[in-house]
């Protein structure tokens, strides 16, 4: 059984809840994408302390949305990075991209 993804908003915070996979992952990067560029105060903060389960999909959603971020002049933070993801991004060399991550 599958936890279903979801975003919740409240001031400079961007709660990210349950999976983040292949299917998932295209309605987050949108939604995300949709209050980085209208919503989200110059500096903003994802937090991923909900999140259950990520694959290689969730490292791809946290560089789309940085990009999304800096294109908009926003600065964006990242928290509570769940350890597995962690490892991923160490393994993949994108905690070089992504540094306060680790």
């Amino acid at each position: 059984m599958t936890a279903e993804a979801s975003l919740s908003f409240a001031g400079d915070c961007m709660q990210v809840a349950g999976e983040i996979n292949f299917t998932s992952v295209i309605a987050l990067e949108t939604e995300g994408a949709v209050w980085l560029q209208s919503q989200a105060p110059d500096k903003c903060r994802v937090n991923l302390g909900a999140v259950s389960y990520s694959n290689s999909a969730g490292a791809a959603l946290l560089i789309s949305w940085q990009r999304t971020a800096a294109a908009v002049g926003k600065k964006l933070e990242i928290e509570q990075v769940p350890q597995s993801l962690q490892g991923l991004l160490h393994l993949s060399g994108l905690d070089n991209v992504l540094p306060a991550l680790i």
